[in-house]
């Protein structure tokens, strides 16, 4: 359904329907496809102010929507609320009708070992199934004992060359500079500034 589409009170909201109702206070995500009677079904509950049915299947769909709702999500600055959607999206894809009860520590580091070209990525994506794992905890989708899957992944490193020795003429300037009066970080300062004036 477009949104011209859509009944009143409904909206698109980061690829799922919301249905909001400001003078009663109702803001609720609904999982349903637009259009089906399932949905309809909601919508016309949620119109007559009746609360929805608690979901009875515990996957990962289910899992993100408590967690998009939770307070630990909403206190998240904006720019951190947009990555962690980005990810989320990645494992709503592929995992959302997995049971979050039956992923081991060996899947997540199977997708985290897939996404091996992208170091960054790979590793952002480990870090945000650890805060989701969390969340099934505190729902109840995962118990305690069992701990959190997705903690103690060992990360990839940064990719890099290493440091590249100074320049022969900012090394003479730095010895230069440095005297017995001045401690090191000061005459590195001092380099660092008179390099810029110079560029």
């Amino acid at each position: 359904m477009t949104r011209k589409s859509l009944p009143k009170y409904v909206y698109n909201d980061r690829g799922y329907l919301r249905f909001i109702r400001r003078s009663r206070g109702i803001s609720v995500m609904m999982h349903e496809e637009a259009g089906t009677p399932e949905f309809w079904d909601h919508y016309n509950r949620l119109l007559k102010g009746k609360p929805a049915p608690a979901p009875v299947k515990r996957n990962f769909e289910a899992l993100i929507l408590s967690y998009y709702e939770s307070d630990a999500y909403k206190k998240l600055k904006p720019r951190t609320r947009s990555d962690y959607r980005r990810y989320i999206s990645h494992i709503r894809e592929i995992w959302a009708d997995k049971d979050p009860a039956r992923i081991e520590t060996h899947h997540i580091y199977e997708l985290h070992r897939a996404n091996a070209d992208h170091w960054r990525q790979a590793n952002y994506l480990v870090q945000v199934m650890v805060v989701l794992m969390n969340h099934a905890r505190l729902i109840g989708f995962i118990k305690k004992e069992h701990g959190n899957p997705a903690k103690g992944i060992p990360l990839f490193k940064q990719q890099s060359d290493g440091w590249e020795p100074w320049p022969d003429d900012v090394r003479a300037e730095f010895e230069t500079l440095a005297s017995k009066r001045r401690g090191w970080f000061t005459s590195f300062a001092l380099v660092q500034a008179s390099a810029l004036v110079m560029s």
